[in-house]
């Protein structure tokens, strides 16, 4: 059974971002399951967003996780 998350997607360069399901893929042998508690989007999610790092659209924002280990 697969399970979804809620994700924020930027889809082109300076769009509007939305909120998505996610599916998460299942955990490989070495990976873990993390209950992500918070996530931050910061200046370099928005300059993602905005095309001034990369332009490889679609990208999920938010690398500033924090959760627990399941």
């Amino acid at each position: 059974m697969s399970t979804t998350v809620k994700g924020v997607i930027a889809r082109s360069e300076g769009a509007e971002v939305e909120l998505v399901d996610v599916v998460v893929p299942e955990p490989g042998a070495n990976d873990v399951i993390v209950s992500v508690q918070a996530c931050g989007v910061c200046h370099t999610d928005l300059a993602y967003r905005d095309g001034g790092i990369s332009d490889d659209y679609p990208f999920l924002l938010g690398h500033e996780a924090a959760g627990v280990v399941e």
